[in-house]
C-alpha cells in the first residue's frame, strides 16, 4: 500500500515547516526503515538511496512493507480511520478537492515525502568501505531549501533538514571520516583510465583507497559524476568518464578544495 502521487495542502503545510526550521547543525527529524518507506511511497521510490536491508535479507518486499506499515499504525504515525484523520485540503497542483486516502500519514512525515519526492535537483553519493555501503541523498528545492537523507549499512534512512550553506561541509565529514584531507593541494595528473592506471605513483596511491565515494548529481539540465578516494593519508578527486577513452583528472585535495567541489558539485536550481 502506498500513498498517492497527489501532493495536498497538508503535505504541502508539513514540508514547508520542515523547510524553515533547517539549520546550520539539524538533528534527525524521522528515521524510516527500508521497508517503512516501500510501505509509505513504493519501491521505485528507493531506487536511488537504496534498500541495503531488504536487499540483503531477500524478504519478500510485499510482505516486508505491509508488516512495516503495521509498525506505523500502532505507532499512531499512519491513521486508516476517518475519525483520527486532519482536513488534507485540496490538490495543490489543481487546486480541486482530493479523492479519500487509503490512510494518512502523520504530518511531519507528509511533508518529509513530499519534498522527497518532488526535488528539482539532487545529488547522490553512495561510499563504499570494504564489502559495506551507505549513501547520502541531497535533494535541493527553491530558495536554498534541503532535504538531507543517510542511509546506513542496514536499511535505516535518516532524515535532516539542515542550510543550503551547511551542506558542502557535511558532505566533506561524510566523505572524508576519517579527517585525512590535508592542507594542500597536488598537481593534477590528466589522462584515460588506462594511462592513469599505468602511472606508477599514481597507482600506488590509489591502491591505497580506504573508501570510494561515487558523487552523482542531477539536475533538470545536466549531470555530473565525481569519484571521491579517501586513502591512509589524502583525498583524492577524480571526474568519472563517460568513456574509457576520454581523459579525465586525478588530484590530491585539501580539505578546503574538498568542501569547494562539493558546494560547485551541488546543482543550480533556476
Amino acid at each position: 500500500m502506498t500513498t498517492p502521487s497527489v501532493t495536498t495542502d497538508r503535505d504541502a503545510a508539513g514540508a514547508f515547516e520542515l523547510l524553515a526550521a533547517a539549520s546550520e547543525s539539524p538533528t534527525v527529524v524521522a528515521v524510516l526503515t527500508d521497508e517503512e518507506l516501500v510501505a509509505l511511497q513504493g519501491t521505485e521510490s528507493t531506487q536511488l538511496a537504496g534498500t541495503p536491508f531488504l536487499d540483503e535479507a531477500k524478504l519478500p518486499t510485499e510482505q516486508a512493507s505491509a508488516i512495516a506499515l503495521r509498525s506505523l499504525v500502532a505507532r499512531g504515525l499512519v491513521v486508516i480511520d476517518d475519525e483520527d484523520r486532519e482536513p488534507e485540503g485540496d490538490n495543490v497542483s489543481t487546486g480541486e478537492p482530493v479523492a479519500r486516502r487509503a490512510m494518512q500519514v502523520d504530518r511531519t512525515l507528509a511533508g518529509l515525502l513530499a519534498l522527497r519526492s518532488s526535488p528539482l535537483a539532487m545529488v547522490n553519493l553512495v561510499r563504499q568501505v570494504a564489502d559495506q555501503a551507505t549513501a547520502m541523498m541531497i535533494y535541493l528545492f527553491p530558495h536554498s531549501g534541503v532535504l538531507e537523507e543517510f542511509v546506513t549499512a542496514d536499511g535505516y534512512h535518516h532524515f535532516s533538514v539542515p542550510t543550503r550553506e551547511a551542506v558542502p561541509a557535511r558532505l566533506q565529514a561524510y566523505v572524508d571520516q576519517a579527517g585525512v584531507a590535508g592542507d594542500t593541494d597536488s598537481e593534477p595528473v590528466t589522462g584515460t583510465l588506462e594511462q592513469l592506471e599505468s602511472d606508477a605513483a599514481v597507482a600506488q596511491q590509489l591502491a591505497d583507497t580506504r573508501a570510494l565515494t561515487v558523487l552523482t548529481a542531477i539536475n533538470a539540465k545536466e549531470h555530473l559524476q565525481l569519484s571521491l578516494m579517501a586513502t591512509s593519508q589524502a583525498v583524492f578527486v577524480m571526474d568519472t568518464p563517460g568513456d574509457a577513452d576520454v581523459q579525465t583528472t586525478v588530484r590530491e585535495v585539501s580539505r578546503e578544495t574538498l568542501v569547494s567541489i562539493l558546494d560547485d558539485a551541488l546543482p543550480e536550481i533556476d
